[in-house]
């Protein structure tokens, strides 16, 4: 899931993965770290891909066709598998075909780098790529309410992966739970205002 954190039913979003990393070299462990996300500020916009050369570049692939943003960035925060996040200064970053290359400081070599491998770029809204139409950021449609017909059947608590489409994990007043496609045939007007999604397909939640 992952668009800028953002999510679009016209077409599929890319999967990331997140793993590990430590600390940069010289950081000790906890320092400048975090243990939880502010949604309200910080996006996912981007993904850390590949390692590029011997000195610690790394290919970011960015959630959508959008990357000038990528370029003016001083800090980002890395989203690791583990829960926790890493605030990383950007020493340079540099455009390379639909990807760029950055390089983080501290980490000053391809096995450093590769620590970093597949963490989720975390960017304030700020500084995020403006959304275009029909784009949300998946933070804004965690603890929307799903409804039809004017009534509440169940709250949005989180927004997966799934292979065609963007997942919304709906939980129902009985505390079941279940899996809605981001997609236009199931889900209609969205209004972030309110905090509502229109359930087109409430069969879903039987």
């Amino acid at each position: 899931m992952s668009a800028r954190s953002s999510a679009s039913r016209g077409g599929s979003p890319k999967r990331s993965e997140r793993f590990s990393a430590p600390p940069p070299p010289g950081m000790e462990s906890g320092q400048c770290w975090r243990s939880s996300t502010d949604v309200d500020r910080l996006i996912a916009t981007a993904t850390i891909g590949r390692t590029f050369g011997y000195e610690g570049e790394v290919r970011v692939y960015p959630n959508n066709e959008e990357s000038d943003y990528l370029t003016k960035l001083k800090t980002i925060v890395a989203s690791l598998k583990d829960g926790k996040e890493a605030t990383l200064a950007v020493e340079y970053v540099r455009a390379d075909g639909k990807s760029v290359l950055m390089k983080f400081k501290g980490y000053d070599s391809s096995e450093e780098a590769q620590t970093l491998v597949g963490a989720r770029v975390m960017v304030d809204r700020a500084f995020a790529s403006p959304l275009k139409e029909g784009e949300y950021y998946t933070a804004d449609l965690i603890g929307c309410t799903l409804v039809s017909g004017g009534e509440a059947l169940a709250m949005v608590v989180s927004v997966l992966d799934g292979p065609q489409a963007l997942l919304l994990e709906a939980e129902r007043p009985d505390s079941k739970r279940f899996l809605v496609p981001f997609l236009y045939v199931y889900t209609g007007t969205v209004d972030l205002e309110a905090k509502t999604i229109e359930l087109l397909s409430p069969w879903l939640l039987d």
